[in-house]
């Protein structure tokens, strides 16, 4: 057999995973069956569930390995009764999933439920026929059940004709059991695939089998084999000609007519304002195919000695239990062997987290390990976008030496970023807009304008587009209030440990009071890790302190949840539908809850007050309410960003907590939302930024705070 043809019939890592998850999720279901004889078809329907999504949505052999892992998952878990419920569950599961997928209708279904009852009920009998100790046991069961029940009943008087009936109709079943357990259990079975798939038809209605759109899925495809040790050939030089670029849906391209050359191990760095086509870009550069043009050269991606991708979103890098796990991701015990992970570590300044939970790292420490686990793999092209937008400005300052010395190593660096200030090492800067490369320069050839565009030799910077709200007065739009309800947020010495009392306890926050006055803005800076997040969650009341409470208006924050708007470090995780309109709508509080900020709903809208909403919350932060009908995948980091925070002061909060607002916003954008910000406090709202960028905080915040070891001072 061919290595293609073996790698084909393997598992993949996301049928594995996928398969795993859900088996325990069966099985769980599964043992709540057997203990619950009373919601006994109710647990079986939901052990049906798992094995159902799998089987619609995924290959027959990933079906047929979850379903083997859920009966070996219940025989040891909960023993053989566990087991056969949990068998039979996931049988019912598999088929009803098939089914589905094949859109067969309800007399199909009726046969399929039919005939695997029949086949249960003869193979029930055939087995009590041959098990005869099992026989004897079941029976014996029944019969002294059904004995403790007569024997309750026999209380009650005049019921002895009903005693009497009871005990022969106990011993019919010993004398016919070959009659009755056939046919039970075919009536059994049959009832629970029709029952299964009458419930469970709504929910994988729901489930799309649509994979999904990836342009670099084909490219990772084509990644050597670790265990092999094949090394990927070397990436430069990489050459693109008049590509163009368009996103499925998109009505016009994200990139056009663009031409690059890369030839040797150098530093340049692509700017550009937010939604300019920056990530686009990089996704060519990774290996995604351009709609036209030519794209020659690169290596394979992900592959030692290939390309590495450090992407925007680096909380969905994240693979390992550990730091050094997550580094190590996918290499063969040689790779590892040859690697100083001690020395990547302290180069990306992680240094001593080789141990830690990936999950318990701020979000600049996360995109210092994603770097980590992109350079433990010695590519030759590294593509770094916006890979320093989350970390504090001294190590900001660390990450760009270190990917300004990569070049000397062999390493040929792309730094996407939206601030110009990163260019000032580069040995290239390609400035892009609208979907153009509007300049390619060697440094030192022209300067860098405010706005992040290059200034040519001959005077004046081409011409930037303002945003689409920045020549309108900030209490224009989105109907700002005249005045908010003002409400006093409140901490007293709060103190947060995770895991407490359990060997990986973890003290982040040891003593934080602070007082929020309405119409009142601070700043709270940290380092990363120092617990900035933490403190956004407790103040809002997703999380209740360890020690110490903090109230809002006098009442304990966790029993208002949402009447405190957050905009979260990771901008994504809170966009929860799928188009922007949708989800401005949602979060301002019309339609289902959505994340936070949303406590009140507002009920019911016609379309054109809808519409009306979301244009203004859009021209609120910067953002073409022709972008309102778009996907949320389609959108920048910076536009996910300006979409979250359009949403939160759509809903007229009371009170409103950044966590790293400015991460991955370019100089206009960010001049845009202090002056918007700045407008709403003036009403009363009351704004506490948390950020470890200071650059323009003076003019909103009046206070200035410091996060250090948990300590606010």
């Amino acid at each position: 057999m061919s290595s293609s043809a073996r790698d084909a019939r393997r598992l993949t890592p996301v049928e594995v995973a996928t398969a795993g998850a859900l088996s325990g999720l069966a099985v769980t279901f599964g043992l709540i069956a057997a203990v619950t004889p009373v919601f006994q078809l109710l647990f079986q329907v939901a052990t049906a569930v798992p094995l159902a999504m799998v089987s619609l949505t995924h290959r027959p052999r990933a079906a047929v390995a979850a379903f083997a892992s859920t009966i070996l998952l219940a025989v040891a878990v909960g023993g053989v009764a566990t087991a056969g419920r949990s068998f039979q569950a996931a049988l019912v599961g598999l088929i009803i999933g098939f089914l589905h997928k094949k859109r067969a209708s309800w007399l199909p279904v009726s046969g399929v439920a039919a005939g695997l009852g029949v086949l249960w009920g003869i193979g029930t009998g055939i087995a009590f026929w041959i098990l005869s100790d099992l026989r004897t046991l079941g029976l014996e069961s029944i019969q002294k059940t059904l004995d403790g029940f007569l024997k309750l009943i026999g209380h009650i008087p005049h019921s002895g004709g009903f005693v009497d009936a009871g005990h022969q109709l106990g011993q019919w079943f010993v004398d016919w059991w070959w009659i009755w357990i056939p046919i039970t259990r075919f009536i059994g079975v049959a009832f629970l695939v029709l029952a299964a798939r009458w419930l469970l038809g709504a929910i994988l209605s729901r489930i799309s089998l649509d994979a999904g759109w990836d342009p670099l899925l084909d490219v990772t495809a084509r990644s050597a084999d670790p265990r092999e040790g094949v090394e990927a050939s070397s990436p430069l030089p990489l050459t693109l000609t008049d590509v163009d670029f368009t996103y499925p849906g998109a009505d016009h391209p994200a990139l056009s007519g663009v031409t690059l050359s890369f030839e040797r191990p150098e530093y340049t760095v692509v700017v550009g304002h937010n939604g300019s086509g920056k990530s686009t870009l990089a996704l060519l550069l990774a290996g995604a195919e351009p709609g036209s043009g030519t794209r020659e050269g690169g290596g394979v991606l992900g592959a030692v000695g290939g390309t590495a991708l450090v992407g925007q979103r680096s909380e969905l890098l994240v693979l390992g239990q550990s730091v050094a796990e997550d580094v190590t991701w996918g290499m063969n015990a040689t790779q590892i062997a040859g690697l100083d992970l001690d020395e990547l570590l302290a180069s990306v300044g992680l240094s001593g987290l080789a141990d830690a939970d990936p999950r318990s790292l701020s979000g600049g420490q996360l995109q210092r390990l994603a770097l980590a686990g992109a350079l433990a793999r010695s590519p030759r092209l590294l593509i770094s976008d916006e890979s320093t937008a989350m970390i504090d400005r001294a190590g900001r300052a660390e990450m760009l030496d270190l990917l300004a010395s990569l070049p000397a190593r062999g390493i040929a660096v792309v730094h996407i970023t939206h601030d110009p200030a990163e260019s000032a090492r580069a040995d290239r800067v390609i400035t892009i807009r609208s979907g153009r490369i509007v300049s390619d320069r060697c440094a030192g050839e022209g300067s860098v304008a405010a706005d992040g565009l290059l200034i040519d030799e001959a005077g004046d910077p081409p011409a930037s587009p303002a945003p689409a709200a920045s020549g309108l007065p900030a209490s224009s739009m989105a109907g700002a209030p005249a005045l908010i309800k003002a409400a006093h947020l409140w901490a007293d010495r709060v103190a947060h440990t995770y895991d407490l009392g359990t060997p990986w306890e973890k003290p982040v926050l040891r003593d934080v009071s602070l007082i929020l006055d309405p119409g009142q803005a601070m700043l709270i800076t940290g380092d990363n890790g120092s617990g900035k997040t933490t403190l956004s969650r407790v103040l809002t009341g997703l999380l209740v302190p360890t020690w110490g409470r903090v109230t809002l208006g006098g009442r304990p924050m966790e029993r208002c949840v949402g009447d405190v708007a957050l905009s979260m470090q990771f901008a994504r995780l809170q966009l929860q539908r799928p188009s922007v309109r949708s989800d401005i709508l949602a979060a301002a509080g019309y339609g289902p809850r959505v994340g936070t900020g949303s406590a009140h709903r507002k009920g019911a809208i016609t379309r054109e007050a809808g519409d009306r909403i979301v244009a203004e919350a859009m021209e609120l932060v910067g953002l073409d309410p022709a972008l309102a009908s778009r996907g949320i995948d389609d959108l920048s980091g910076g536009q996910m960003r300006r979409v979250a925070l359009a949403g939160l002061l759509a809903s007229h909060p009371s009170v409103l907590i950044l966590d790293e607002p400015m991460a991955g916003l370019d100089a206009a954008s960010r001049d845009l939302l202090i002056s918007v910000l700045d407008e709403r406090r003036r009403t009363g709202l009351s704004i506490l930024v948390i950020s470890h960028d200071l650059e323009g905080m003076d003019s909103l915040c009046d206070t200035h705070g410091h996060l250090a070891e948990g300590v606010l001072s």
